[in-house]
């Protein structure tokens, strides 16, 4: 005997009293009462612009936790759509799940352009989302021309107090010594990260550079005596730790001779010091007159408080463990606990800055101590390369830049990695 022919489905749209709908018993969706309370919130803001299905029969195939909320707020009516004809238990059964998935697939670069409050506001789970990001990007080197950059801005209008957003990032250039700059720079925002390059005090000129044959621009001066130095870096600790959160990892660079002051400050000033940082570097910086050349840069890395760390690696104990990914992702989990930070230099000829340093070597820490959304504060910024990593990986960066040249050249550099424009934040008056 031959099945009865179905007239095929056409869906018309209706408004219909909200109690006379009737809820799916085979509902397979749940919903948290945290989650229940943020689609109340929602439809309160923006009214109910989410599309809710029936069966001719009045029972929600797409739509339940809605009408909950919307029998709660005392709404009397809702737009629904309604089959032309009862649905058969498979029709209802593939109409009601494919309501509740998605065929596309996101694009993480475009996503992690929306501010993570928004994402979190219209339903996506913080936590989720924070590991999609850690899962799908990565720092790569931008491959900014800055030796070209610089020829182009020997000269900049940039003046000292001028700050900029540059995109939903901040840059200003002003001395980070002045805890007044500092203040003006983050306004409201609090740190979660600190990563600041000082300079060495090494006698590098900042103008010439490394092998004495470049023209920065720069005017910094490296050649302090001992005690002089540690006022410098002690100050702009303090001015670092009066704009942090509690809860907050710091990593500040220095040259192998002034570890043991770094660590010393560390513990006058209430930062819990934890490791040494080592950058491996995959050249030498040749020096005839000791033994060994140099291959490595030391940063001292310490925190406040209960930081956050990622879970995407528990330890190096369980590298065979199942807490492990396989593939691709294996050994740069295993590397993003390691105190040894193996990233190319790059090329001297390169350098906008004289102590420049690839965006890539931000990667791992950013990766392994902040989430998405996170602030991460600068105060020694030179060509800006955090700022490039914190694009690349949706942090927040704030940025102090003494050198006006050196702002341009930040500023420079964003336009050419996104296409986004600085804009300048005028002078508040009074």
């Amino acid at each position: 005997m031959n099945k009865k022919k179905l007239v095929p489905l056409e869906w018309h749209v209706e408004k219909l009293i909200v109690k006379d709908l009737k809820t799916w018993k085979e509902n397979p969706r749940t919903i948290t009462k945290e989650s229940l309370e943020k689609l109340k919130n929602r439809i309160i803001q923006r009214g109910m612009h989410d599309v809710v299905k029936i069966d001719t029969d009045r029972t929600i195939l797409s739509g339940n936790q809605r009408r909950d909320v919307l029998i709660n707020l005392g709404v009397k009516e809702v737009i629904v759509l309604v089959p032309n004809r009862s649905l058969t238990k498979d029709e209802r059964t593939k109409v009601a799940l494919e309501s509740n998935t998605n065929d596309g697939e996101w694009d993480f670069d475009e996503l992690k352009s929306f501010d993570l409050d928004t994402l979190v506001d219209i339903g996506f789970d913080e936590n989720q989302l924070v590991g999609i990001w850690d899962e799908h990007l990565e720092v790569i080197d931008d491959d900014f021309d800055e030796v070209e950059e610089l020829k182009k801005i020997k000269e900049t209008d940039i003046k000292l107090g001028d700050m900029f957003k540059l995109g939903k990032h901040t840059l200003i250039c002003g001395d980070a010594l002045d805890p007044n700059v500092v203040n003006r720079l983050m306004g409201d925002a609090k740190a979660d990260f600190v990563d600041d390059d000082l300079p060495f005090n090494i006698g590098l000129s900042y103008d010439k550079g490394v092998g004495n044959k470049s023209s920065y621009g720069g005017t910094t001066d490296d050649n302090k005596t001992d005690e002089e130095y540690r006022i410098f870096v002690k100050t702009i600790m303090q001015n670092a730790l009066s704009v942090s959160k509690p809860d907050c990892h710091y990593i500040f660079w220095c040259d192998e001779r002034y570890v043991w002051l770094f660590q010393t400050l560390y513990k006058e000033l209430g930062i819990d010091s934890k490791r040494l940082l080592i950058w491996l570097k995959n050249n030498s910086s040749p020096t005839p007159t000791v033994a060994f050349n140099k291959v490595t840069e030391f940063a001292i890395y310490g925190t406040r408080g209960k930081v956050y760390l990622s879970k995407n690696v528990n330890n190096l104990h369980e590298i065979t463990n199942k807490e492990f990914t396989t593939g691709n992702n294996l050994s740069e989990e295993i590397l993003d606990q390691l105190n040894i930070w193996m990233v190319k230099r790059l090329p001297s000829n390169q350098y906008s800055h004289p102590t420049q340093k690839n965006p890539e070597l931000h990667n791992k820490a950013l990766r392994r101590c902040t989430r998405s959304g996170d602030v991460v504060l600068d105060l020694t910024a030179g060509s800006g390369s955090i700022l490039s990593a914190c694009e690349q990986l949706n942090r927040v960066a704030y940025l102090c830049e003494l050198e006006p040249i050196f702002c341009q050249v930040i500023i420079n550099r964003f336009l050419a990695q996104t296409g986004v424009k600085a804009v300048k934040i005028e002078h508040e008056k009074g």
